[in-house]
């Protein structure tokens, strides 16, 4: 588990509805097994609380998470409690930034399942990114064929005129909110 860079997060509302939240973190740091219990900690991500609404409410969780180089899953299920205890937060800073709250299960029951899917998608070993995708690039584009008018429009290609602009603003996003 050590490894994992990906958990997928599993809960259940009050009326049963279920919701499954991405978590990504550098391996270390993305899942612990410590003390009896699993632990990960929750990053700015889309601002969305459905989990924690959810653990609140119902606390039985389950979590898949993704193993580099294994075509088996991780599965850790279990009862789910929040806590912004400061010593359970430190073990999970990235990039000097300390999470506001971690989540633990408490007694979690684990398994590691084959699947035929991932043996089927041939995950590992991780190809390199193809070198044509600028991020940048594309949005610039977006920007450039957008028929909008208005004073949005107007800033937005306004701001992508700038060269190296855009490239230095996502750079500087990616660094600054990703933790």
């Amino acid at each position: 588990m050590a490894a994992s860079r990906f958990i997928a997060l599993a809960t259940i509302d009050s009326k049963g509805r279920a919701d499954v939240s991405p978590k990504g973190d550098p391996a270390g740091t993305m899942i612990r097994l410590s003390e009896g219990a699993a632990w990960f900690a929750d990053r700015p991500g889309n601002r969305r609380a459905d989990s924690f609404r959810n653990i609140l409410t119902q606390p039985h969780v389950a979590i898949a998470a993704l193993i580099p180089g294994a075509a088996g899953i991780g599965l850790i299920s279990g009862e789910a409690r929040m806590t912004s205890d400061e010593n359970a937060r430190a073990g999970f800073t990235v990039q000097g930034k300390v999470p506001l709250l971690v989540t633990c299960i408490e007694r979690p029951q684990i398994l590691i399942r084959e699947s035929a899917a991932l043996e089927r998608a041939q995950l590992w070993p991780v190809r390199a990114p193809a070198e044509a995708i600028d991020p940048a690039a594309i949005l610039i584009s977006h920007v450039k064929l957008s028929k909008e008018r208005g004073l949005q429009a107007a800033i937005a290609r306004t701001a992508v005129s700038v060269p190296g602009l855009m490239r230095r603003g996502l750079a500087y996003d990616y660094k600054t909110n990703l933790y």
